[in-house]
Order: C-alpha cells, then sequence, then structure tokens
C-alpha cells in the first residue's frame, strides 16, 4: 500500500484540477496520485488555514509536509512574506512548485526529509501532521520544528482529538515555552506553540 508521506515511483498518474475560494481570493490547485488529499484541500488543513491566515507569521514561514501546496500558496497570497515549503514526496513538491506559478504565488518549494539541513530559521512553521506516518515520526518533527524556528517564533498544528491530540500538546508542551488551543472544530484541535 502506498502512502502519500513515502515516494512511490510506481503510482499511475491521475491528475485533477480544483478550484478553492477563500475571502473572495480564488485558487486552483492540480493534484495526483499519491498525493495527500487529492480531490480538495482536507477539512483540517482549510480550519488551520483559516485560524491563522489573518495573523502576523513574521517574515519567513514553513509549510511543513507540504504536499501539493495549498496551504503554503494560500498563506503567502494573504501575507505575502517569504513562505519555503517542504516534503518528502517528489510528486507533491513538483505540483507544489507547479501550483504556485497557477496561482501567481511565489514560494519556495523543496524535496527535504531533514528540515534541519536548510540551514535557515523560520519566524513560524505551519504544520498538518501525517498521522499516519505515526507518533514517533511526529514528534520527531514537533522538535525539528523547534529546532529551526527563531525565539519568540510558533508552530500551528491542526490534528483531530480521536487522532492524538492529547498526546501531540502534552508533547510540545515539553518543547515550548507556551502551548494554546486556539479553537477545537468538529472534532479538530488547532493548537499554537511559541518557542521561548
Amino acid at each position: 500500500m502506498s502512502h502519500y508521506f513515502i515516494n512511490d515511483n510506481n503510482l499511475k498518474t491521475a491528475e485533477k484540477v480544483f478550484d478553492f475560494v477563500l475571502d473572495n481570493e480564488f485558487f486552483q490547485f492540480k493534484t495526483d496520485s499519491g498525493v495527500f488529499s487529492k480531490n480538495g484541500i482536507d477539512f483540517g488543513s482549510y480550519v488551520l488555514i483559516k485560524s491563522i491566515y489573518k495573523k502576523d507569521l513574521g517574515e519567513n514561514i514553513l509549510d511543513l509536509g507540504c504536499g501539493y501546496g495549498p496551504i503554503g500558496i494560500i498563506i503567502q497570497r494573504f501575507v505575502n512574506k517569504r513562505v519555503t515549503a517542504v516534503d518528502i514526496n517528489a510528486k507533491a513538491v513538483t505540483l507544489a512548485k507547479e501550483n504556485s506559478l497557477r496561482n501567481k504565488v511565489v514560494i519556495n518549494a523543496l524535496e527535504c526529509d531533514d528540515i534541519t539541513t536548510l540551514n535557515d530559521k523560520f519566524d513560524t512553521v505551519i504544520f498538518n501532521p501525517p498521522i499516519r506516518s505515526g507518533k514517533e515520526n511526529i514528534f520527531c518533527l514537533y522538535e525539528k520544528s523547534y529546532a529551526v524556528l527563531k525565539n519568540g517564533g510558533y508552530l500551528y498544528i491542526v490534528i483531530q482529538k480521536k487522532q492524538g491530540a492529547n498526546s501531540s500538546f502534552k508533547k510540545l508542551t515539553e518543547l515550548f515555552k507556551e502551548v494554546i488551543i486556539l479553537d477545537t472544530i468538529k472534532g479538530y484541535q488547532i493548537i499554537s506553540a511559541l518557542k521561548g
């Protein structure tokens, strides 16, 4: 069985294009087999975007596990700051690059399996964790997010209560200065974690 958080070159192409509108801003995304939520923006990503797109996210933003790019592209359109979008899935990164051009938005999309090698520090990390990759992997990504954040920077995540929100919250409190549940929407928690 193939997963979106790995590279699988054996998948057949099944391209799809869909439209998305937020605050009268029009977006269009191309997806394909082997990427997360290929039929449209998943609800978790949607509520994460809605919860933070009007916030001051600083000058340098990381979209961790970007997939085909919806979070980074939408956020960049609204905040007009530097956005780096990373994923370990090569097909997803290719789509993110194409979707940034399609939406006339500039993001730096990179294939990357270790964000600590980016040699950059970020004001904000935005992350919709790949739950199926396992708790150990997700917690490691929280630690790496902490490592690449500037002091005073924020990690924003979305996670379903039934898929480990409590354990994620606990892990984040071990790493970060202040951890807050910003909102809970239909079982999804949007959590902010401040690096002190």
